[in-house]
């Protein structure tokens, strides 16, 4: 497991070397002081597994840089590592394709939770973190677009549950969609408590009954 580690304190940095080498037996962690060095580490190796970025940095911040990182590497999840715990930070963040959010207050046992989870696939970000979001979910933080009359959803919801009744995959619709694959879980998780449903086979059904999709779909694509 590869990973690149952006932060500016050499003593952070080594700490955390000690609990991200616990996350598996063959973890390999570039490190980089700055934006720059993160850019020129990023475009030069291809098999990185994960991205962890600070905000503070002392020629660019982590957050104007993001973009950028992933640009280079579009398939490799960037968890936002910060001191900072500001509710405009975590959305910024989110909104720029993050696909986590670990406050540096965490335990180093928190901290393994939360890269687990995103090395599964999944989004994390702190509940307490959550709570300063105004009482959004993340997935407001991803598209502020305003609800479609036909239902709870957004219109980039809607679009991604258009390519769900086609029968694809996460990563095609991300792809189709020009978004991170962590960014489509989001909208499906949103989606489907939304219509109230189990899994992406009632989605797709539901959104028919409702006449959000206009035309029924083949379940076993699904």
């Amino acid at each position: 497991m590869h990973i690149l580690l952006v932060d500016d304190h050499t003593l952070f940095r080594e700490a955390l070397l000690h609990v991200l080498k616990q996350l598996a037996d063959n973890v390999l962690v570039y490190e980089a002081a700055n934006a720059t060095e993160a850019v020129q580490l990023i475009a030069h190796t291809r098999n990185l597994d994960m991205v962890l970025l600070d905000i503070d940095l002392p020629d660019m911040d982590g957050l104007t840089t993001l973009p950028e990182l992933r640009a280079l590497a579009p398939t490799i999840p960037v968890v936002v590592l910060s001191g900072s715990e500001i509710s405009q930070h975590v959305k910024t963040a989110l909104d720029k394709g993050a696909v986590g959010y670990i406050p540096k207050s965490c335990s180093g046992h928190e901290m393994l939770t939360a890269l687990r989870i995103v090395l599964q696939g999944d989004i994390f970000i702190p509940p307490r973190l959550l709570g300063k979001l105004g009482g959004q979910s993340p997935i407001d933080t991803l598209d502020s677009e305003i609800p479609t009359t036909q239902t709870l959803l957004t219109a980039r919801q809607v679009e991604v549950l258009e390519l769900m009744g086609k029968g694809l995959p996460n990563k095609t619709i991300a792809r189709n969609l020009n978004l991170a694959e962590g960014t489509v879980k989001l909208h499906v998780a949103a989606i489907l408590r939304a219509l109230a449903v189990g899994n992406r086979t009632q989605a797709v059904t539901e959104a028919v009954r409702r006449g959000v999709l206009l035309s029924p779909v083949n379940d076993q694509n699904l």
